[in-house]
């Protein structure tokens, strides 16, 4: 009687054997009948041993993988193995990803995970995310400095980046880089201080240059028509349409000529006026008043022949 069990010597021996058993030749029913029932008896046994042995073959990186790591690997690891997903291709040998590591029996994201940043176990601080593998500060995406979280884009002491520091009596951090640090009256304009209110390059604002090279309270002067009363303005500004008045300051500042005297405010000193503004003596109005910069780019025909305005302005007494 053939043996079927995987202890026996089932080999082609028995193919052989089988192969003959239906050779013409050979005689008596019996024999091959009994060699027939022998072989699709065995045939299961031959069918399971093959492919059985081709997939321990394949899977014997994740059996033992498994086996290392788990105390029931059978059911948590190998099972899964077998039908081509579980932890073994998530974080074991045949994954694809080297930031999936199997921590506590649990693939886990070490690129991502906060409880598990960088390597299992390693948590991140309040404070801090997980970001590439490495804890960094929720409020600038930077690793952490000196255990802490600075505002790199303020802070004095880690200006731009971590221990940076600005000079603590000239400069401050703003933005995340070290700019002088202004005193009172002055602004900065790139990596300078300057006081708006007179410097010819930086007249009222930043960047804006007084082509006369003169600026007074933040707006820029001339000294061509100094000594000016509102009989003897010059014309000034392209085209003429605005006319030259005197200040307080002892310079000459262009203002539109046709600017109503109502409303405007008095003065006696440039100091009296907004930044940008002068205060203009000897106008039309009868009295001081503050004036800033206008756009004179017309012609002073409209004064001649088209004149709405009845009151005093600028550069025109009232129309009786």
């Amino acid at each position: 009687m053939v043996s079927c069990s995987p202890s026996s010597s089932f080999s082609l021996d028995f193919l052989s054997n089988t192969e003959h058993s239906y050779h013409p030749h050979v005689t008596g029913l019996s024999n091959r009948s009994e060699t027939t029932v022998n072989m699709f008896r065995c045939l299961p046994f031959l069918l399971f041993a093959f492919v059985g042995g081709a997939f321990a073959q394949g899977n014997s990186p994740c059996a033992q993988w498994c086996a290392a790591n788990f105390q029931n690997p059978g059911q948590k690891c190998t099972s899964l193995a077998a039908e081509g997903k579980g932890p073994c291709y998530d974080c074991g040998p045949l994954s694809t990803n080297p930031a999936q590591k199997l921590c506590g029996e649990v693939c886990k994201d070490t690129s991502s995970d906060n409880a598990n940043c960088g390597s299992c176990g390693f948590s991140c601080p309040a404070g801090t995310h997980c970001a590439v593998g490495a804890c960094v500060c929720d409020n600038s995406n930077q690793p952490q400095c000196n255990s802490a979280c600075p505002d790199y884009s303020s802070d004095p002491a880690n200006c731009g980046t971590c221990g940076h520091a600005c000079n603590p009596s000239t400069e401050k951090c703003q933005a995340g880089t070290c700019v002088p640090n202004c005193p009172a009256g002055q602004t900065q304009c790139g990596s300078s201080c300057v006081d708006l209110e007179t410097d010819p390059n930086n007249c009222g604002v930043c960047g804006l240059t007084c082509a006369s090279g003169l600026c007074e309270n933040g707006a820029c002067v001339t000294p061509s028509c100094t000594g000016a009363t509102c009989s003897t303005f010059m014309a000034c500004g392209p085209g003429g349409s605005c006319v030259c008045v005197s200040t307080a300051g002892g310079t000459g500042f262009c203002v539109d000529g046709g600017t109503p005297c109502g409303g405007l405010a008095t003065c006696d000193t440039n100091a009296d006026c907004a930044t940008g503004e002068v205060c203009a003596v000897n106008t039309c109005c009868g009295q001081n008043v503050c004036v800033g910069a206008t756009f004179c780019g017309g012609n002073t025909l409209k004064y001649l022949f088209m004149r709405e305005v009845t009151g005093p302005t600028i550069g025109h007494p009232a129309i009786d």
